[in-house]
C-alpha cells in the first residue's frame, strides 16, 4: 500500500509538472509526509524535481533566458542556505502544519489569480524578483516547496510561455542546489533504491503526459481543478 501511494502521488505530481512547468512538491511533500515522514518527503521532493526538471529543461533549452534565470537563482539560493539551517531544529509536526499552511495559501492564490497577458512596464516592478526568489529559497530550503511566491510574481506579470519557460530554468537550478544542501546537512531519505527506481520510471510517465496535453488543455481550468485537489493532503496533514 505505501509504494502504491508513492506511484499515484509521484504520478499526479510530474503530470502536473509536465503540463504546467511547477508544482510537483505541493502535491509530493504534504502527500509523501503521510506515507514516509516530512523530512524524506522534502529530500525526496528536491531529488525528484532536479531530474526531472532536467528532462523537461531538454525540451525548452532553446527558450531559456539564461540571464534572468541566473539573476533569480542566486538569491533563491541565498535563501535557501537559511531555509536549510532552519530544517533540522524544527519539531516534525510543527514542520506538517507549515507545509499545509502553506499549500492552502497558495492553493486560494490560484484559485483566484488570473495570468497578467503582458510584460512588466516598470523595471521598480521587475526588481521584486530579488526578494521574491530569497523568500522562495527560504521555503525551498524549509520545505522543499519553492513555487508559491515566484510563481504569484511572476503569473501577475509574465506571459504564460514566458514564465512557464523560466520557471523550468529556475526550478531545476533550485531543486539540485536543495538537494545538496540536504546532503550536506546529513538529512535523511528512508526510501529504499527499488522504490526509488520505481519511482523514477513513474515520473517520466507523468512528464510526458503532462507535456503532450499541455497545449490542449484550458489552463484555468486545470489549475482550479489542481488547487482543489492539493487542498486534501494540506488539510489532512492539518488534522494528522
Amino acid at each position: 500500500m505505501e509504494l502504491l501511494a508513492g506511484i499515484l502521488i509521484i504520478f499526479a505530481a510530474y503530470f502536473l509538472k509536465g503540463f504546467s512547468g511547477f508544482g510537483p512538491a505541493l502535491i509530493i511533500v504534504p502527500s509523501l509526509s503521510l506515507v514516509y515522514d516530512p523530512v524524506t518527503a522534502i529530500t525526496a521532493a528536491a531529488l525528484f524535481d532536479f531530474i526531472g526538471g532536467g528532462i523537461l529543461l531538454i525540451t525548452v533549452r532553446k527558450e531559456i533566458q539564461w540571464r534572468f534565470v541566473l539573476s533569480i537563482f542566486f538569491a533563491l539560493a541565498l535563501g535557501a542556505i537559511l531555509g536549510s539551517l532552519l530544517l533540522g531544529t524544527i519539531d516534525t509536526t510543527l514542520l506538517k502544519k507549515i507545509i499545509a499552511l502553506a499549500i492552502l495559501l497558495f492553493s486560494g492564490v490560484i484559485l483566484f489569480q488570473r495570468n497578467n497577458l503582458s510584460q512588466p512596464a516598470h523595471k521598480s516592478i521587475a526588481t521584486l524578483k530579488y526578494p521574491v526568489g530569497f523568500i522562495s529559497g527560504v521555503l525551498g530550503g524549509l520545505i522543499s516547496i519553492t513555487g508559491p511566491p515566484l510563481i504569484i510574481y511572476m503569473k501577475m506579470l509574465y506571459k504564460k510561455e514566458f514564465f512557464r519557460v523560466q520557471l523550468i530554468g529556475i526550478f531545476f537550478l533550485g531543486s539540485g542546489w536543495r538537494f545538496a544542501l540536504y546532503k550536506l546537512n546529513q538529512l535523511p531519505m528512508h526510501i529504499s533504491h527499488g522504490e526509488l527506481v520505481i519511482y523514477f520510471g513513474i515520473m517520466l510517465i507523468g512528464l510526458w503526459i503532462g507535456s503532450k496535453l499541455h497545449v490542449k488543455v484550458n489552463e484555468n481550468i486545470f489549475n482550479k481543478v489542481v488547487a482543489l485537489l492539493i487542498l486534501i493532503p494540506a488539510v489532512n496533514l492539518l488534522l494528522s
